[in-house]
């Protein structure tokens, strides 16, 4: 099948797929722009990187559970569930009396959002061929950055009017609409299914691992200091994780595609970028609303424009992958992202909101160069029965780099600002910890750079690395 016809029940599928990646969006945009305001109302600053650590944490190490349960039992009933506890989380976490409740909440919150990206990603690259499902990106990338435009704005005016909790209770109709739409949607799974049962004890450990991990990293303590007894277990149960791993009949994660000469440098751009989108979503505003002076509006558009170049760049991106391949679109946006950091990191005299609006404006440019193509190579290298796992380590890869990046971004900071009385109004000293962050995500950013024109001589082309398409993988919509 060369192209899907867009029939009704095509368009309410994709519809719902949109609106589902729409609410997850949005929540993490949002988030970040109330954050100043959350931790002012509720104490206990040094828990600040705990709400995105916390959040992301879970987002993480239940990308893969999520990804391979949807290649055991289907995608749209795990999808709905997904779906269900994320909106569940997001009313509790309106309802959150203290920062470490409303901690927990996102934490429980990141669970069904570790869900929903990876499998609408999955669906999408059933149902559509390769040349329609990259030109496809390009709604998905605008569905992001509308999500990421509006949900600033609405929590800075939910801040301004009715207070910050309405910036989770707005996901309950959201959810429940993209859910319906969903309802519909009917999958032909191949005869040749995968083997097996989803393995949960790796899956303990891989959570367990992660936490202690940026536990031990300091996130989260008043000293920010390391705990080098914490780290050690921490790298205990991971190394204990890929021991099970390696020897589960039913991976989780599969590492093993990590040696395909396409994939395993898919994946590492794709660490190293979601580091420095997580560290702008995370830190920018602070930055503008503390350091700049601006209003929590100008933070939150400062944020949004991040999400302004990204669905021009991925559209393009999908229009000509095939003409240029993916290895030098991944350059090309590597080449930008460094360009985006250096404008936070080197700003001219007196640069306000409008400076570091373009800043990340420029990083979402480049974020949208190679994403779309990146997880297109992924999902074209592996049969059905791995898709849904292949993307999630896609999606894991991000996130993993967002919540151990985040973290010791957090630490960095907590150790210029740990001598304030109040940190929130310690400007200069925030200004030195937020230099010093932004520098950070200039070497993470040409660490991509690096990555990506390595990939450029060593990967293979596109059409090389993909498997053929397989006509019953198809789904149908009803």
């Amino acid at each position: 099948m060369d192209r899907v016809r867009w029939t009704p029940p095509v368009v309410r599928l994709m519809a719902g797929l949109m609106l589902s990646m729409f609410v997850a969006a949005m929540d993490a945009t949002v988030v970040g722009t109330a954050l100043p305001t959350i931790a002012r109302e509720l104490g206990q600053f040094a828990l600040y990187p705990w709400v995105f650590s916390g959040y992301l944490i879970t987002a993480t190490t239940s990308v893969p559970l999520w990804g391979r349960t949807a290649d055991l039992h289907g995608r749209r009933r795990v999808l709905l569930i997904g779906m269900a506890l994320f909106v569940v989380a997001s009313v509790l976490c309106a309802a959150s009396p203290a920062m470490g409740w409303l901690i927990a909440f996102r934490t429980l919150q990141g669970i069904g959002a570790g869900c929903i990206q990876p499998l609408v990603f999955t669906i999408v690259g059933d149902f559509f061929p390769i040349a329609q499902r990259a030109r496809l990106q390009g709604f998905f990338a605008g569905m992001w950055a509308i999500a990421a435009i509006v949900g600033p704005v609405l929590g800075a005016l939910f801040i301004s009017t009715v207070g910050w909790r309405w910036i989770f209770l707005i996901n309950l109709p959201i959810g429940i609409l993209a859910a319906g739409l969903v309802w519909g949607y009917r999958e032909q799974r191949p005869e040749s299914r995968p083997a097996g049962a989803l393995d949960l004890r790796s899956g303990v450990l891989l959570t367990a691992g992660i936490s202690l991990l940026l536990w031990g990293l300091g996130t989260g303590s008043p000293t920010a200091t390391p705990s080098w007894p914490v780290l050690a277990l921490a790298l205990a149960l991971l190394a204990l994780f890929g021991w099970a791993e390696s020897r589960s009949r039913s991976p989780i994660l599969p590492l093993d595609l990590l040696r395909h000469r396409a994939i395993g440098p898919a994946v590492l751009v794709t660490t190293l970028a979601g580091t420095v989108m997580f560290g702008v979503t995370a830190y920018l505003p602070l930055h503008v609303q503390q350091v700049i002076g601006g209003s929590v509006f100008a933070a939150g558009a400062a944020v949004g424009a991040m999400s302004l170049g990204w669905p021009l760049a991925s559209t393009a991106s999908g229009w000509v992958i095939l003409r240029v391949g993916y290895q030098r679109l991944a350059v090309a946006g590597a080449g930008v992202l460094v360009a985006g950091t250096l404008m936070l990191a080197l700003p001219p005299p007196r640069a306000g909101v409008l400076w570091a609006s373009a800043a990340a404006a420029v990083i979402g440019v480049g974020m949208g160069l190679f994403s779309a193509p990146l997880l297109i190579v992924i999902q074209s290298s592996v049969e059905w029965g791995r898709r849904g796992a292949a993307t999630a380590l896609n999606q894991f890869a991000r996130t993993i780099g967002g919540a151990v990046g985040v973290s010791l971004m957090g630490v960095l900071l907590e150790a210029f600002v740990r001598s304030a009385a109040d940190p929130l109004a310690a400007r200069a000293q925030l200004a030195a910890g937020l230099g010093a962050v932004f520098w950070v995500l200039v070497g993470l950013s040409m660490l991509a750079l690096l990555a990506a024109l390595a990939m450029l001589r060593w990967s293979p082309a596109l059409g090389t690395a993909a498997q053929p398409e397989h006509a019953p993988e198809r789904a149908e919509a009803v």
